[in-house]
């Protein structure tokens, strides 16, 4: 489909100017349908080199038709490649039919995301773990408050996490439902899921049996999963502060979890942490993280 044809098709004009543009279909190929179709019959994802907004979300009809337009940032797309946490950008980058790419920009995503290798595995692998690090760790700490219902709200979104982590480590991009992706591949944290969810024991001893589990999985998963911080580490001979590590491309999404991240590894004796005196560290000393 031409650009020309889309903009007649939904009713809106749009600048031919954009990178790039996939239109998402109420019966399109989505492993299910987008709750950004919800009462649309056509999802249009619009593409431009940068903008002031996270994201602009237009609506407009033409005869019966009704198109729900979201236009986004390059960087943007990218950051909800890379961390996963944009179900409907994703589902429409994925499923949607790519109606307007001159550079080739989308289908270069699109193909990085299918092969799913290198850099873009390494990073995923990272921020899923980091993250199923921090919901473990506000799970248990919950727990010892006797906070059961929180802490099995953080539990249940650890092993969402950890399921992610499953299908990385199998080679496949984590789809937006990824539980069914696990699900074909008899992976034990599916079982754990059930566990959590449909048990007859008690809420208290469900979370703590998932919370065991999942240390022992944050115990043999942490070399694997954080070779990108590990390679960013043993990058230079001096060691990194924290600040720099959050101001590094690869990183800056974990502001939350790499802090605990780097505190497991030094825990394990997978890095070091040197303290020095700094200006600016008061009457303590600056803490620096290398191999």
């Amino acid at each position: 489909m031409e650009l020309s044809n889309l903009t007649l098709f939904s009713g809106e004009t749009f600048d031919e100017n954009v990178l790039g543009a996939v239109a998402l279909h109420q019966k399109g190929n989505a492993p299910f349908q987008s709750a950004l179709l919800h009462d649309f019959d056509m999802v249009v994802l619009m593409l431009h080199e940068e903008q002031d907004k996270e994201r602009i979300i237009t609506h407009t009809i033409a005869g019966e038709r009704r198109t729900q337009s979201v236009h986004v940032g390059l960087s943007a797309l990218e950051r909800a490649v890379m961390a996963g946490d944009n179900n409907e950008l994703l589902t429409s980058l994925i499923a949607g039919e790519v109606i307007w790419d001159p550079k080739g920009i989308l289908e270069a995503m699109r193909r990085e995301i299918i092969q799913f290798q290198g850099p873009l595995k390494e990073r995923i692998l990272f921020m899923e773990f980091s993250r199923f690090l921090h919901m473990y760790v506000k799970s248990k700490r919950y727990l010892e408050a006797r906070c059961t219902m929180d802490a099995y709200n953080c539990v249940l979104i650890a092993l969402y996490h950890w399921a992610r982590i499953e299908v990385s480590e199998a080679g496949y991009f984590p789809d937006p439902a990824v539980w069914e992706q696990v699900k074909g591949l008899n992976s034990s944290v599916h079982k754990l899921y059930e566990e959590l969810t449909v048990s007859t024991e008690t809420l208290d001893q469900r979370v703590e049996l998932i919370l065991l589990a999942c240390e022992f999985a944050i115990m043999s998963k942490m070399s694997d999963c954080c070779t990108i911080l590990l390679n960013i580490l043993g990058s230079r001979k001096e060691p990194w502060s924290i600040k720099e590590l959050l101001q590094h491309s690869g990183l800056s999404p974990l502001g939350a979890e790499l802090p605990l991240v780097l505190r497991k590894l030094v825990s394990r004796s997978q890095i070091r942490e040197i303290a020095s005196w700094a200006e600016d560290a008061g009457d303590g000393h600056a803490v620096r993280y290398t191999l």
